[in-house]
């Protein structure tokens, strides 16, 4: 089950100063943004990921 918190957020205000209501304050408005775009183009907008391996590659260390 996901953790989700419910936050009563007005994006014609100015972003909160807690990180987290701040967060959720920005993902609102480019939900906002986005819906406003497709609206404007007529279709759905779609965007592509593409990652090359793992950036998490362990480095070895001689003492």
């Amino acid at each position: 089950m996901l953790n989700t918190m419910n936050y009563d957020i007005d994006i014609t205000k100015e972003p909160p100063a807690d990180d987290t209501a701040r967060q959720y304050y920005f993902i609102e408005k480019a939900k906002a943004y986005v819906q406003r775009e497709s609206e404007e183009l007529g279709r759905p907008l779609t965007f592509c990921v593409t990652t090359f391996g793992c950036q998490m590659n362990p480095v070895s260390v001689n003492y």
